[in-house]
């Protein structure tokens, strides 16, 4: 599909800057989609070693397209360019070390056909790389997708599909002031406009390297994602002291405070929040409740308090009630089976790696 031709049903861009080393990969994993009607943008951001010539060998696909940047633009202009280029009413993105499942764009193409409503699709990632291969799923209705932003960005970049007029409508639009937070950004601005969703399947492997962010660039996306909560917690009518921003922080990184009655503070954080949603219905009433009661639930075990106790105390029974006390033998014994789960396949992977090593 270069150059002139029917206009195909889907764009996909990968954007790529010095990646010689997985490309061919990741844009196999494209070009033997279930889905063939495509085009493939593949835009070299001025990479100094073999990435280019690699994009030009994989040119002898008639659906590959690629775009050359003089030089090197970073991700957000690239993306804003790449994105003019698209022919297609649908955009996919990825990137150019990861992995598609083979039927992802099925998948996401048929769910946004069937829901004309919704406007962004992701899905289930698969962690591999210098891990053991981990699941991760996301929400998936738009309710519970936008009140997931209050805590951390539940729409994986990379394996995402939108719909052109997105583009057309000037909303998608990454803003530079938010950069290493910049998808973070963007959604919990889209997400007041249109509607997301995420399909349980999983839709990409998604690869980590063992140098993959440096501590200086972890520290920066941390601040900039803190502005992008902040300012989301500011436009639903709540203008948080430090002390709210801490505990509000600690559920996120899973780190409780050591102060007295945490767990009543957590509790009289998570009513204001409410209260203030009360007045500006800025997220749906009873998504943002049953998120924020699941994080009470599971900050109370992570710090081994009694539910009973919980249950009883009035400042702290919105969120835990006297079914939860029966249930948390059972969630104990559940952690117990994942956590044996998670070591085994640990062991697993580990042994595979070594067979492949000798």
């Amino acid at each position: 599909m270069n150059g002139e031709g029917a206009v195909p049903a889907l764009s996909v861009v990968i954007p790529t800057y010095n990646a010689e080393k997985h490309v061919a990969e990741a844009v196999a994993s494209v070009l033997s989609q279930d889905f063939a009607d495509f085009e493939l943008l593949l835009v070299d951001d001025g990479s100094t070693d073999g990435t280019s010539a690699i994009l030009q060998s994989l040119t002898e696909d008639p659906r590959v397209r690629l775009l050359r940047n003089g030089q090197n633009m970073g991700l957000i202009a690239t993306l804003h360019h790449a994105y003019a280029q698209c022919r297609a009413p649908l955009i996919a993105r990825m990137d150019a070390d990861d992995i598609c499942d083979p039927a992802r764009f099925a998948w996401q193409v048929a769910f946004l056909r069937a829901n004309p409503d919704v406007a962004i699709v992701g899905g289930a990632i698969r962690f591999f790389g210098n891990v053991s291969p981990n699941d991760f799923h996301f929400p998936m209705d738009h309710a519970a997708i936008q009140v997931a932003m209050l805590f951390y960005c539940p729409l994986a970049h990379p394996a995402l599909m939108f719909r052109r007029e997105l583009i057309d409508q000037g909303l998608m639009q990454y803003d530079d002031a938010f950069r290493h937070a910049e998808d973070y950004h963007l959604w919990s601005r889209l997400l007041l406009k249109v509607k997301a969703a995420n399909l349980h399947e999983v839709v990409l492997n998604y690869r980590l390297h063992a140098r993959q962010v440096s501590s200086d660039s972890s520290d920066k996306q941390y601040a900039a994602s803190l502005r992008v909560r902040r300012q989301m917690l500011e436009e639903s009518g709540v203008v948080p002291e430090d002390e709210e921003v801490a505990l509000h922080e600690s559920v996120i990184l899973e780190r409780p405070l050591p102060v007295p009655d945490y767990m009543a503070r957590l509790a009289a954080w998570f009513r204001r929040l409410e209260r203030a949603n009360e007045d500006s219905a800025y997220w749906d009433a009873a998504a943002l409740h049953s998120l924020l009661r699941g994080k009470f639930l599971a900050t109370a075990q992570r710090t081994g308090s009694s539910l009973a106790k919980l249950s009883d105390d009035p400042a702290t029974r919105p969120y835990v009630s006297s079914d939860d006390v029966g249930l948390a033998r059972e969630w104990q014994r559940q952690r117990l089976i994942v956590r044996v789960k998670r070591r085994v396949r640990t062991l697993l992977w580990r042994l595979s790696t070594k067979i492949g090593r000798s």
